[in-house]
């Protein structure tokens, strides 16, 4: 049982193999933008490759960009991780692909670095920020204005790793403590804006008791009565999330999801 255990392991792992060479042939082939999909105009491509190619000589990096119309039932980590590999590795600074699938069963994408990039994207923050700016355009099948967004924050996150030497990160930027101190700030200003408009308000002097808002004899109540008649429910079927997958190795960083 071992040996073909062993041996239908070795089958399967050599089929991913080829499957993911001809990804990666194809992807190597067709340079920065590969749309398999369909789903960009020429204009739309030829734009997107100046664009890539620019940011790839600025930086020395390789970045790709590859639509599927489905996975057929492979991983899109995996396979991106493979199509880097195989068409966007040897970058001195690093190389970074995004592979987006149409599917409509099931629409996703996944971004793989290799480890260069890595240490100027980083899994979490640098990925996640990628992610914030591309992803609501994927949403609304915008994708070249997506992977203008991409290209965008791809070339914002490494210009500060060039300029700061370290990873760029949205939230570092944001101090708790000066926060609250404008909160603070702000909720002084705004009591203090309160009280010099009452004070000179002349006709109105604040009351001691609730009873002194009313004049006598101007309520009477007679009965009451509590009565429930029905009730409305809404139920909403909760959405399916579209957090992230995670093909992460030793040699390969990024992430995905859904959208």
């Amino acid at each position: 049982m071992k040996k073909i255990s062993s041996i239908l392991t070795i089958c399967f792992a050599l089929c991913l193999a080829l499957a993911f060479s001809a990804f990666g042939a194809q992807a190597e082939a067709a340079g920065a933008v590969y749309d398999n999909a369909k789903v960009l105009s020429t204009s739309e491509v030829q734009a997107l490759t100046a664009e890539i190619q620019r940011i790839e000589k600025k930086h020395n990096v390789r970045i790709g960009i590859v639509t599927q119309p489905s996975m057929q039932g492979r991983s899109i980590g995996q396979v991106a991780n493979a199509l880097l590999d195989q068409g966007y590795r040897g970058a001195p600074n690093g190389g970074i692909v995004l592979l987006v699938s149409v599917d409509p069963k099931k629409r996703e994408y996944y971004i793989s670095t290799d480890n260069p990039m890595r240490a100027k994207i980083t899994d979490d923050a640098g990925i996640q920020y990628i992610k914030d700016e591309m992803v609501p355009k994927l949403k609304e099948n915008k994708y070249g204005e997506a992977f203008l967004k991409y290209t965008s924050a791809i070339e914002k996150e490494l210009d500060y790793f060039a300029t700061e030497g370290k990873p760029f990160d949205p939230s570092a930027g944001f101090s708790i403590m000066a926060a609250l101190i404008a909160l603070v700030v702000g909720a002084l200003g705004g009591y203090g804006v309160r009280e010099t408009l009452i004070s000179s308000m002349s006709n109105v002097t604040p009351a001691a008791r609730a009873s002194e808002y009313l004049t006598d004899g101007s309520f009477d109540l007679t009965e009451s009565d509590d009565r429930f008649l029905f009730m409305n429910v809404t139920r909403t079927k909760k959405s399916k999330s579209s957090g992230g997958s995670s093909a992460r190795d030793e040699n390969h960083g990024g992430g995905g999801g859904s959208f």
